[in-house]
């Protein structure tokens, strides 16, 4: 076949279909010139052809003004409704093969070798030198989306990674520290990232914060130690200490029964609310929640029993009653109601102090 042929008959058949207005060469029409250039070729140089035709989902709009909108976050849930979503494309409804699964450093190098010129400063590698050497690329549409990405500093989907990574870091921050945390914090933490990146469409919406809490396995959990400050500091202290009680209870009861080993603790019935769920990690043994003060979430009274090692129940119950002063009146006095299991005593915190426990040791 004789390319020059191809070319003459092409241009009479657009000219015969297509009434045209001759103007100024774009350089996007460049490119579907050298685009049909390379076809010609590939027929001459070849001893058969075939023609076939493909209908896709995916042959929308490919222009270079698409933007970095068409990226979608990836959901745990994939039969959640998209009609929240909010990096939904609204262009190209279907386009598998999108940029969300090239990174940022392959798009670069793609570019950087697209954009090699020669000594005349004039590009020099037509679209079949880049495809033969990066085949993942669909079309030659994706050099310039690449480049258009590069530009505004990485695709949506990756800022949004950077904002997950932010908020997580702030998260493990406060768990760190036991503090109680909530949707409302991840939301206030994402919308401060998205802010540092420029997301100005960033809602941290419902589906936004489901995705994260499953990205990074964070569930709701009821806390079940509250601890102060200070013994978050003398954490260390405390662990060496359990271990030297361990030590010393496993060489001391071998020489006592299981009736004769006794383990009293107390209980206190709280008065001030505090927050009792957080957002943690799921399966964790222990959830803590810091206060101030454990003093600020006191109780009204606490109960103390004792069991032994059998697991029965030794003695009375010490019940220790809040009182102004740490002194029952007169009245509370005469409308107590004092069960046989029970000895009752008082403080001004409603607390056991060393003095009534050893008391009632004694007693």
């Amino acid at each position: 076949m004789n390319p020059s042929n191809i070319v003459q008959c092409l241009a009479e058949l657009v000219n015969i279909k297509l009434n045209l207005n001759t103007t100024q060469v774009s350089q996007k029409e460049r490119e579907v010139a050298e685009h049909l250039s390379e076809t010609i070729n590939s027929f001459t140089d070849c001893k058969q052809y075939r023609c076939e035709e493909e209908m896709t989902l995916d042959l929308g709009d490919k222009s270079d003004e698409s933007d970095d909108n068409d990226l979608d976050t990836v959901y745990c849930d994939e039969n959640t409704s998209k009609a929240d979503d909010e990096w939904e494309d609204k262009e190209n409804v279907l386009e598998p093969r999108h940029l969300k699964k090239y990174s940022l450093e392959f798009m670069k190098e793609v570019v950087e070798f697209a954009d090699t010129t020669d000594e005349n400063g004039k590009r020099r590698r037509s679209w079949n030198t880049i495809y033969n050497r990066y085949r993942t690329l669909p079309d030659r549409t994706y050099v310039n989306r690449f480049r258009k990405y590069i530009q505004q500093h990485g695709t949506k989907r990756q800022k949004i990674e950077n904002i997950d990574e932010l908020v997580f870091k702030k998260f493990l921050n406060g768990r760190e520290q036991s503090l109680p945390i909530h949707d409302l914090d991840i939301r206030r933490w994402a919308l401060k990232a998205a802010h540092e990146h420029q997301l100005k469409d960033f809602k941290a919406s419902d589906k936004w914060l489901y995705n994260f809490k499953c990205k990074y396995n964070i569930v709701s959990r009821k806390i079940t130690n509250i601890i102060t400050k200070r013994e978050i500091s003398n954490w260390d202290e405390i662990q060496k200490s359990e271990q030297n009680f361990l030590t010393q209870f496993n060489k001391l009861s071998s020489n006592y029964s299981v009736h004769e080993i006794l383990n009293t603790d107390q209980v206190g019935i709280e008065r001030e609310q505090h927050s009792t769920r957080t957002l943690s990690f799921q399966g964790e043994k222990k959830t803590y929640g810091i206060v101030s003060s454990k003093n600020a979430t006191s109780h009204s009274y606490t109960l103390q029993p004792t069991i032994s090692l059998a697991g029965q129940l030794v003695g009375p119950i010490y019940l220790c009653l809040q009182e102004n002063q740490g002194k029952m009146g007169d009245i509370v006095k005469s409308r107590l109601f004092v069960p046989k299991n029970v000895v009752i005593t008082c403080s001004s915190s409603g607390k056991l102090t060393s003095s009534l426990v050893s008391y009632w040791l004694d007693k």
